[in-house]
């Protein structure tokens, strides 16, 4: 049988759930099947600059008030 692949959507829900720490046992023994690497690699650095581009604008657009 073929490796299945993880799609954009399922690395995502990996990153956010490990960035807040909320985890199912088996959902994280399925998706860790079909994850790559460098998919959460890429996908963790993207949500946090996210995440820290959110904070900024928050803090500048409540800073000027």
């Amino acid at each position: 049988m073929g490796e299945r692949k993880a799609g954009p959507l399922q690395v995502l829900r990996t990153v956010l759930s490990g960035l807040f720490g909320v985890r199912h046992r088996r959902t994280h023994e399925e998706d860790a099947a079909g994850l790559r690497p460098i998919q959460v690699i890429v996908a963790g650095v993207v949500v946090v600059a996210a995440f820290v581009l959110a904070i900024v604008t928050f803090v500048h657009f409540v800073a000027t008030k």
